[in-house]
């Protein structure tokens, strides 16, 4: 199985003609304002019964298996399983907020859940989706923290906190992570040129992926990459199909709107 820094690369679990790719909703424990956005991006894919492909950080924290029977985890597992039943199936990656979500999760939400990434055909064009924290390779606290906090034993430990423990835990980490980001040279946490391009060496031609809360679209040698923006602050999701693809923003009853084309993403050396 290809791998990109780690990540397995997992064939996507449908056929994918169109398709509608969001990221970093961190949907929190309130709903919100994200909540609001998926719900239209269910409606738009309901509508046209294409999947939506969420490419990690559903949720702002998910950490013990017992969440998925509470409050605004539960409301969006039944959401993504009315969609599937309605035509309009979910997939999902991990993101560096909600990795520790397991099958509890998939088994109430219908949802189809990744160990890694994902590649497959979509809109006909052979495309590698990743969350992209393993793009950037700069950030090496972050990277070297990855390793241990997915650990099987630290897996195991953290999913069977009691819900209160495991929320307590989650926030503060967290904070601590706001403070680093707030802090630390900003081009530490861009993706690497070199990143990028090694994810293109399985042969793809687009690669997506978000994690860095900013849009972007360019190229790099034959491929043509995207980087989603985060979709809890713009409801602004990738839309793709036989056409090609474009940035679209949802309203609350599932329309797009067509978004501007972003600049080139900036990538460290």
């Amino acid at each position: 199985m290809t791998t990109v820094f780690g990540t397995r690369l997992e064939p996507i679990p449908f056929e994918a003609p169109a398709a509608l790719l969001i990221s970093d909703l961190h949907v929190p424990s309130d709903g919100g304002a994200a909540w609001q956005h998926l719900q239209a991006a269910l409606a738009a894919v309901r509508r046209e019964r294409v999947p939506l492909l969420v490419l990690g950080d559903l949720f702002d924290t998910y950490v013990s298996r017992a969440q998925v029977r509470t409050g605004v985890w539960r409301d969006v597992a039944a959401a993504f399983a009315a969609s599937a039943a309605a035509g309009a199936p979910v997939a999902l990656l991990p993101g560096n907020r909600d990795f520790l979500m397991g099958a509890e999760f998939t088994a109430a939400s219908g949802a189809t859940l990744s160990g890694g990434g994902f590649r497959g055909r979509v809109g006909g064009v052979d495309t590698v989706l990743l969350h992209g924290d393993e793009l950037c390779r700069n950030d090496l606290p972050y990277q070297r923290a990855k390793k241990w906090l997915r650990l099987p034993p630290v897996r195991w430990l953290a999913r069977r906190l009691p819900l209160r423990t495991a929320l307590a835990v989650a926030e503060r980490a967290r904070a601590k992570s706001r403070q680093v980001i707030a802090g630390g040279d900003q081009r530490r946490f861009l993706p690497t040129a070199a990143a990028v391009e090694q994810a293109f060496a399985c042969g793809a031609d687009r690669l997506v992926f978000g994690h860095i809360h900013r849009a972007g679209h360019g190229r790099v040698g034959a491929g043509e990459y995207w980087v989603l923006p985060a979709f809890d602050a713009t409801g602004v999701g990738l839309w793709v199909d036989a056409r090609g693809a474009g940035l679209v923003r949802l309203s609350p009853g599932g329309d797009r709107v067509a978004v501007d084309e972003p600049p080139p993403c900036p990538l460290a050396t």
